[in-house]
């Protein structure tokens, strides 16, 4: 008899593409939001979009089975389940909804950032957030040609945040047609949609895109034309993922002004499944503005920085690194916001004495290093921190009087500056170093299980003995006795059983023996074997229309990165056994 997990409530998150920068905020705000409910667990499951069948009726059979993994919703014991789609797995709205036949119908759900009747939603107030970016267009840069880069017909956000544009254009008497607009598939492939409106719209003076994804491929387009994005074409994204802080140049973007969607989602759906009666809610959005559109959200006045007055050193926090409300932090962590208002304070009451000692400056330099040396960088975008420091900086220099403090103060600023720029080479390294170590391991692996001449058979044992190499030190394989074929999609289901064939944890890779590996597909994340987590994602293991079980890893960002190309090399590899 197979050992069983303590009893937990599982929450299933379904959402499509687990690497792009939207899904990553969403995982991550859930994340947050179930982090004081460890009785919770959570289960992403991530397929990709399917536009359904192609203009000569053919069914795009990778995708169909990619999205297999959303057939989980019905086999695992859910108590809850968080729907970015408004259909999954082959099953309509309605069946999701309100369908008495189907197994999701008394499950407690909540769709996020899609527009479902009779169900509980969150979604943007897209118009707030657009409203704000359209108006300093107009009205402060005196801007009259905007564009807009949309997104898909199916999507209702896409299509809220158009007409939200022509109403905005109207309100402001611009005269919109269709020629100032271009469809796009939403993601970072849209080069081809940018470059007909531009060649449409050669004069345009500012674009807005349905999300941050779409902007990258708007940004090539520029380049390519000698233009750069925030000096001769305004831009503006949507969502505010970390993305529109990498871009060169970091890339102005609406997003939420407090609380995320995924936080309020998750909130909704607990209190659903406590069986109390909640509401859909809608999210304030606003601008925030970085190089590609210039905005400033707060202003530093002289009078506060005289006074150090606390709310606005707290402000200036919240200013410089916006995304820490919204971070996942342990309570045995440096309290990062405290320690910003102890030297920031420190420094306004320098200026304000006119004196700053030797040990001041030491124990506010000391102070610096703790701060940004415990990720203060995960936090904000590197060229909004720099503006928002030299901002401080120019307002405190035109305040000193004496020579002595402002000299203190001036090389304390540089020493917020050179650490903020250690701080990221060295996430920068880290993350390229943790890459090719990856990468050469799941090359290892494929060596390892990919029958040469002369080698001996390869069989599903030998895989999975080779699993400690695929990269996901936390994570288990659970594979079908028999492979599931996908030949029709409408008559599609996974065994009752499935088989645990190996868990890796901590990198340790341990084999299951025969006779412990079979339990109920339903019954799987129970396992007691499982790699101590409560947050997972699952992985559909195919190649070609053959699913052969499926990859559980812990969420992470490995994970989140690589979880699909290491699911995808398995199918392959367990293909190229079986045929051995």
């Amino acid at each position: 008899m197979k050992e069983k997990a303590k009893e937990k409530r599982t929450v299933g998150l379904v959402l499509e593409d687990i690497s792009s920068d939207y899904s990553k905020e969403i995982i991550h705000s859930v994340t947050k939001a179930s982090a004081d409910y460890p009785d919770i667990r959570l289960i992403i499951l991530a397929g990709i979009h399917d536009e359904g069948p192609t203009k000569n009726g053919s069914v795009q059979w990778d995708k169909v089975v990619h999205n297999s993994v959303y057939r989980l919703t019905e086999r695992l014991s859910l108590d809850g389940l968080l729907l970015t789609l408004p259909n999954i797995g082959g099953h309509s709205e309605n069946e999701v909804i309100g369908d008495e036949k189907s197994r999701l119908v008394n499950i407690p759900k909540v769709f996020i950032s899609t527009e479902v009747e009779n169900a509980t939603t969150v979604r943007f107030n897209n118009e707030t957030g657009i409203r704000e970016a359209i108006d300093c267009l107009v009205n402060t840069k005196g801007i009259t040609k905007l564009c807009m880069l949309g997104g898909r017909d199916d999507n209702s956000d896409a299509q809220t945040r158009k007409e939200i544009f022509k109403k905005c254009l109207s309100e402001h008497r611009i005269k919109f047609s269709e020629t100032l607009y271009e469809k796009t598939n939403m993601t970072i492939d849209s080069k081809a949609a940018a470059e007909r409106l531009l060649k449409r719209n050669p004069d345009t003076q500012a674009v807005f895109c349905v999300n941050d994804q779409v902007a990258v491929a708007l940004y090539e387009v520029l380049k390519e034309r000698g233009l750069w994005p925030g000096r001769d074409v305004q831009v503006f994204g949507f969502d505010n993922t970390r993305l529109s802080g990498t871009m060169i140049p970091p890339l102005a973007s609406v997003g939420a002004a407090n609380i995320t969607l995924g936080q309020k989602a998750m909130e909704l759906l607990l209190l659903k499944m406590k069986g109390e009666h909640v509401e859909s809610a809608m999210i304030p959005t606003r601008l925030y503005g970085k190089d590609s559109l210039e905005y400033e959200m707060y202003e530093y006045t002289t009078l506060e920085m005289l006074r150090v007055d606390n709310a606005f050193v707290y402000r200036m926090f919240d200013d410089c690194f916006y995304r820490f409300s919204g971070e996942i932090r342990d309570r045995s962590s440096v309290d990062l916001k405290r320690l910003f208002f102890q030297f920031i304070t420190n420094m306004l009451h320098a200026m304000n004495a006119g004196m700053m000692s030797m040990e001041d400056f030491l124990e506010n330099r000391r102070l610096i290093e703790i701060f940004f040396e415990n990720g203060a960088m995960r936090y904000t975008d590197p060229a909004r921190l720099v503006k928002s420091i030299e901002h401080l900086q120019n307002s405190m220099n035109r305040s000193q009087k004496t020579v002595g403090p402002n000299l203190m103060n001036n090389r304390l600023f540089g020493y917020m500056k050179d650490k903020a720029i250690i701080a990221i080479s060295e996430e920068n390294g880290r993350k390229a170093g943790e890459q090719e170590r990856l990468t050469q391991q799941l090359q290892t692996f494929l060596i390892k299980t990919t029958p040469f001449l002369g080698m001996g058979k390869i069989t599903e044992e030998t895989v999975i003995r080779e699993c400690g190499r695929l990269g996901l030190p936390n994570s288990a394989i659970f594979l079908f006795e028999t492979p599931v074929v996908f030949e029709d999609e409408q008559n599609i289901s996974f065994p009752e059983e499935i088989r645990l064939m190996c868990v890796c944890r901590d990198g340790e890779l341990r084999v299951l023996a025969p006779e412990r590996r079979l339990c109920q597909l339903s019954e799987m994340l129970e396992r007691t074997e499982l790699p101590k987590s409560t947050r997972f994602a699952a992985f559909s293991v195919f190649y070609g229309n053959t699913i052969y079980g499926i990859l559980l890893s812990n969420l992470d960002e490995i994970t989140q990165d690589r979880g699909n190309l290491v699911a995808n090399q398995l199918g392959r590899t367990l293909y190229l056994s079986s045929k051995n």
